[in-house]
């Protein structure tokens, strides 16, 4: 009988010291999270299009130019571009997860020269559902104001169009 006593003794005693222990363990997400989301310090609805919401800041030192993939002349001057040159639609609608949802078929390409001084948010395009159709990967570029007139926007070009489509039961 001492000894199941004793047994019983040191197993509150361990269960004693792991239920105090609980509260740095439970605090301790909260503190991963907020460094996540300080790593991009851009709106989350924005962040959420970068790969775990990570996203670099950076001053433009020299005139750097971009690619901007739309299908529409609406969407010519829109805030996200890419340093990745695509030779085809589906290339592009794949590696920065354009849900075809959304509109963008990504038949044109423009390349998008931004002045010295402009700060951009550079970092990997996140995956979209369904990701088999929508996988990301693509490094993406955005930039807060897309109608600064020291932008320079050049004439979209044709892409090569090829079909795609993504299966609903995905």
């Amino acid at each position: 009988m001492k000894f199941k006593s004793a047994s019983l003794c040191i197993g509150l005693s361990l269960l004693s010291f792991s239920v105090s222990s609980l509260p740095r363990f439970v605090n301790s997400p909260k503190v991963l999270a907020q460094e996540v989301s300080s790593s991009c310090p851009l709106a989350s609805d924005i962040a959420v299009t970068f790969l775990d919401s990570k996203c670099q800041e950076v001053k433009l030192e020299h005139p750097k130019t971009f690619y901007r993939y739309y299908s529409s002349s609406q969407n010519k001057y829109g805030r996200y571009l890419t340093t990745n040159k695509y030779k085809t639609n589906v290339e592009v609608i794949k590696n920065l997860a354009l849900n075809q949802a959304w509109g963008n078929q990504a038949t044109i390409i423009e390349k998008v020269t931004l002045p010295a001084g402009t700060t951009i948010y550079q970092g990997i395009v996140a995956p979209q559902a369904p990701t088999k159709c929508y996988p990301g990967g693509g490094q993406q570029i955005f930039i807060q104001d897309s109608k600064d007139p020291n932008i320079k926007w050049s004439e979209g070009k044709n892409l090569v169009v090829k079909p795609f489509s993504c299966p609903s039961n995905s």
